[in-house]
């Protein structure tokens, strides 16, 4: 069904798109559209969280996109990506939620967000957080970019909790030898922040 060209696509029109194969400029149409009517993008966040694969998939994909596109938006949002990402099993919503979350986190630890904002977030029981990625990270059926990802937050929340960067050199080296080229490269270059 394509529906991109469409003139004055009303918001229930847009969030019905949703539900149909797309493809990245499909996205970007979405996302230009979302900016113009002024949508909440907390409902974005809602509808990713769906029991509908690809409704959730499709709604994640342009949240993704909105946040990318202003990063301090993620900032906003990234509490409550934190909050609801143990609760999510869809592995296409994992992958984009876990690449928003290591992003926020990122601009948190290298400070790229306001002092206030970096207090609140570090204040966070990141505890749910920290479980849900060493597990993804260890499971055998995590699929590549979630548990890149998934090690990409634990390195960085490694930065303020020192017991995340003793565990996880072993973990790594033995995910490394069950794991693809890409990531292994990953890998070894966490392995070698985390030495230093």
């Amino acid at each position: 069904m394509f529906l991109m060209f469409i003139p004055d696509f009303n918001k229930s029109q847009l969030l019905d798109r949703l539900k149909y194969t797309m493809t990245k400029k499909d996205v970007l149409w979405i996302v230009n559209e979302f900016r113009e009517q002024k949508l909440d993008t907390e409902e974005l966040i809602s509808l990713s969280i769906s029991n509908d694969t690809a409704f959730a998939f499709h709604s994640a994909w342009v949240l993704e996109n909105i946040l990318l596109s202003k990063p301090q938006g993620i900032d906003f949002y990234l509490p409550r990506l934190v909050e609801l990402l143990p609760t999510i099993s869809n592995d296409s919503v994992k992958r984009h939620f876990t690449k928003l979350i290591s992003i926020g986190i990122r601009r948190v630890v290298f400070k790229e967000v306001s002092r206030s904002f970096e207090r609140e977030f570090w204040a966070m029981d990141l505890e749910p957080l920290e479980d849900i990625c060493f597990i993804w990270f260890v499971e055998e059926d995590t699929k590549p970019a979630v548990k890149v990802n998934a090690l990409v937050i634990l390195y960085l929340l490694s930065t303020r909790e020192p017991w995340i960067a003793k565990e996880l050199p072993d973990i790594i080296e033995n995910q490394m030898q069950i794991s693809s080229p890409g990531f292994r490269a990953k890998a070894k270059h966490i392995l070698r922040l985390l030495k230093n």
